[in-house]
């Protein structure tokens, strides 16, 4: 055994660990990464494979982290190529477009399950689950029951090998980020903007596929001397209660054992491998802790099939509990130069299992063939076309899992490894966070800012706050109050009502209108489609116009309906009055008589079914800022 100079070390050479280790080279700063797998770049490195190159599964680039995207065109430059984001969600023997195309679902669907979704998600809205507590609970308040069924609920149990009630809703609030049906629905008639992270419809990408953005990292480090160790697997982390002092790694190919001294240390090996490797190791209670943590293992089968133009996207959710195949990406159609040959496709089925599993226990040969009977059965690969060739990686220990008391695990860890003073955790594995590849990258960002200039970024916020780099927004500076200002934000108020209002109105007529179709008599049609205009409207008056919840969802909208009746009767009479005494036309009448309810109808509001919003709110919305 022998020692080496003292350096920064950084353990696991994926996302975080090589961003890290890039941005301290730029510092002037002397590292040394050891990874244990032959090459870099994590769970987002790239492989060629038989006159292609292809990911670990699909790794799209789209962030909203100003330091990530200057990181991305600083190290890609020209090697980037933009990607038209086309994902689709099979179910039931049907195709289904995300983000939602309302006209597509109800062409797919049908009408009358359509109103049995729009319904329950109105239902969410009015009584929603107070404080979810699993991934269910969450996504249904967000999205309804019955499309919590349809699109969540198969693939989410198939990934996790549980039932979602068992997996936490902060999984659901990481994952599925400031997404809801409501605005699913406002981007597929407005457009998104970039605005949620979920709804983008293309996004940057490496020319030479995901792992070149760490294969150039891995160029700089090397240009600068700095020691990219692979197929090196951490041993022992030495420490003395206060720093890490050094650690010991075994070289796989050769066998050999070295200990490197170190002055920091930054890993993103795997939390629970991190702790039972500390030497001297933590109290029982940490080991405890750590070993209650669990992570879900990942099988990707490759298939490369003969021909091309199999299907267009870049990925499908397989959402059918008749197959075990959860995800199939399509490297054709991400950047053309990953591809060699024309008339080949390579595919990537993406399967989940638990060690000891009958699925992780399979080999290659029955793996490949299970990959290609299922997709058949779901239409993905027709008759005729043949597999030329297939590939099986097993990758243990991917996703970390969301369910039982991880929390209270992750809390007794995190009050362990503080008291190291030159150590931080940081990546999907070493933070236990089901982090994006930018999440990762910021992480290393962070970790490199906190050596360099000796700043104290709270890495373990990275990826937890709900706005967190995905929809963030520059600060509003505020001079004091003015009334100015109070009626200013009035009008935009009372316009956005309107807009909400003509949209209610929308769905109101369209629903009549489908309910006419479908053979329903005047009579029930007009009082239903009344009752989903005047829903539609609390919705989004609630959520977009005046911001004010109740506590009592029902009542609130108990009280929304009883102001929205009385305008109802307001407009009636006035235009009866206008009609009757001062002999106006009834179209006249009707107009006049539609702006004075408006404004009655928003004042009404403003009153009684948002309280609030009244110039004491406004100053004390100041103060706040």
């Amino acid at each position: 055994m022998s020692a080496k100079e003292n350096k920064i070390l950084i353990l696991g050479a994926g996302p975080a660990g090589l961003t890290a280790a890039y941005k301290l080279s730029q510092a002037g700063y002397s590292v040394t990464v050891l990874e244990r797998d032959g090459g870099v770049g994590g769970l987002a490195k790239s492989i060629r494979w038989r006159g292609c190159i292809v990911d670990l599964g699909p790794h799209r680039f789209f962030t909203k982290i100003p330091q990530v995207i200057d990181l991305w065109n600083e190290v890609l430059g020209a090697d980037q190529v933009t990607v038209k984001r086309l994902t689709r969600i099979f179910y039931k023997q049907k195709y289904f477009l995300y983000p939602i195309r309302i006209g597509q679902v109800l062409r797919t669907i049908g009408i009358v399950p359509s109103i049995a979704i729009f319904l329950s998600y109105l239902k969410s809205q009015i009584l929603p689950i107070r404080n979810p507590k699993n991934f269910s609970e969450w996504v249904r308040n967000q999205f309804g029951d019955r499309l919590f069924e349809i699109f969540f609920r198969g693939y989410t149990e198939k990934l996790w090998g549980i039932k979602c009630e068992e997996i936490s809703a902060e999984w659901a609030s990481q994952r599925i980020k400031g997404l809801s049906l409501g605005k699913a629905i406002r981007t597929a008639f407005f457009g998104n903007r970039g605005r949620v992270k979920s709804l983008i419809d293309q996004f940057q990408y490496p020319r030479l596929g995901s792992g070149q953005l760490y294969e150039k990292m891995l160029a700089f480090l090397q240009r600068n001397n700095q020691s990219v160790l692979t197929n090196c697997e951490v041993k022992s982390i030495h420490h003395d209660g206060k720093r890490i002092t050094s650690v010991t790694y075994k070289n796989r190919v050769t066998g050999e054992e070295v200990t490197l001294d170190c002055s920091h240390t930054i890993t993103s090996i795997p939390i629970n491998i991190f702790i039972e490797s500390l030497s001297p190791l933590p109290p029982e209670n940490v080991l405890a802790a750590s070993r209650s943590l669990r992570f879900r293992n990942t099988i990707l089968v490759y298939l490369l099939v003969e021909g091309r133009d199999l299907f267009p996207d870049n990925w499908l959710y397989i959402n059918d509990p008749r197959v075990k195949v959860g995800r199939v990406t399509n490297f054709a159609n991400w950047s053309p130069d990953m591809v060699e040959y024309s008339e080949r496709t390579p595919l990537c089925c993406e399967y989940w299992a638990d060690f000891g599993d009958d699925l992780w226990q399979a080999d290659a040969g029955s793996l490949a063939t299970l990959a290609e009977v299922e997709l058949r059965s779901v239409g993905l690969l027709r008759d005729g076309q043949s597999i030329i060739d297939s590939m099986v990686i097993k990758l243990p220990s991917t996703y970390p899992v969301y369910t039982g008391n991880y929390k209270e695990a992750l809390s007794t860890i995190r009050t362990y490894v503080s008291r190291f003073q030159n150590l931080q955790l940081v990546g999907r594995y070493g933070s236990f966070k089901y982090n994006n590849q930018d999440h990762s990258i910021f992480m290393g960002i962070l970790a490199s800012e906190n050596i360099i200039y000796g700043t104290q970024h709270d890495l373990w916020s990275v990826n937890s706050d709900q706005e967190y780099a995905e929809e963030s927004r520059e600060p509003v500076a505020q001079s004091g109050f003015s009334y100015w200002g109070y009626y200013g934000e009035i009008t935009k108020q009372f316009i956005a009502y309107l807009v909400v209002g003509g949209f209610a109105t929308i769905v109101d007529t369209l629903v009549f209108s489908l309910l006419l179709l479908r053979g329903a008599n005047i009579a029930s049609a007009l009082i239903f489609s009344y009752f989903c205009g005047l829903t539609t409207n609390f919705i989004l008056s609630r959520r977009y116009v005046f911001g004010i919840r109740w506590r009592n969802g029902l009542l609130q909208y108990i009280v929304f309906a009883a102001v929205a009746l009385n305008s109802l009767f307001a407009n009636l009479g006035i235009m009866y009055t206008l009609i009757s005494e001062f002999r106006w036309s009834p179209i006249g009448s009707r107009l006049f008589s539609a702006g004075c309810v408006a404004v009655l109808s928003f004042i009404g509001h403003k009153l009684y079914s948002f309280r609030g919003g009244n110039v004491s709110d406004y100053r004390a919305k100041l103060d706040v800022t």
